[in-house]
């Protein structure tokens, strides 16, 4: 029985060991994160883990965080080399492969996350459609009546995906609800260049 335990957990070991150990880039690591966690047969949760700098100038990913359908918790306090945070989006329900859908882009929670104090570092986000996003804290500018986010599409399974967001990168939103309600305006909002 034990030569076919040791088999087995060599089975299960080698796509693990398949994936390369470290990066060249923060960016690199995170894709590196998502197609690993996207090999996982559960989906219907987020999957999270930090980007840290290691010897040599290289990255990784740390310990993966297993959350739920709506928010994967991350460990704290974050690590000392820690660059970047990084996580995924659910696949599951009609609109994971609709790229305009809301999933697709970060939440008001994702902008939050990278903008607060203790952490202050760029966020991730493997999309369900393929897609990874990256935003940098310092990135949501408001007006009065608009709100924009600036955030950079990383890596694009489909040449099209930058246009057909729910909310495309660096523009105007307005800060009204579909029924006409002003909405709030984030804390960490960088007030809009005022025009002369």
């Amino acid at each position: 029985m034990r030569p076919f335990l040791a088999a087995l957990a060599l089975a299960f070991a080698a796509p693990a060991a398949a994936q390369p150990r470290d990066y060249a880039s923060a960016d690199a690591a995170a894709a590196g994160f998502v197609d690993h966690v996207r090999a996982f047969p559960e989906q219907r949760n987020e999957y999270c883990a930090w980007i840290e700098r290691v010897a040599g100038g290289r990255f990784v990913f740390g310990a993966i965080g297993t959350g739920d359908f709506n928010a994967c918790k991350a460990s704290f306090p974050k690590p000392s080399g820690a660059v970047a945070s990084v996580h995924t989006h659910p696949i599951w329900g009609p609109a994971a492969a609709d790229v305009g859908a809301s999933g697709q882009v970060f939440s008001e929670g994702d902008f939050g996350f990278a903008e607060r104090d203790d952490v202050r570092l760029p966020v991730y986000l493997g999309a369900p459609a393929g897609h990874i996003l990256r935003y940098e804290p310092g990135g949501t500018v408001c007006s009065s009546l608009f709100i924009t986010r600036h955030f950079r599409v990383t890596r694009d399974l489909s040449p099209t995906v930058r246009g057909r967001l729910e909310v495309a990168p660096g523009a105007k939103t307005a800060l009204f609800d579909r029924a006409g309600r002003p909405l709030p305006k984030p804390a960490y909002c960088v007030a809009a260049p005022v025009r002369p």
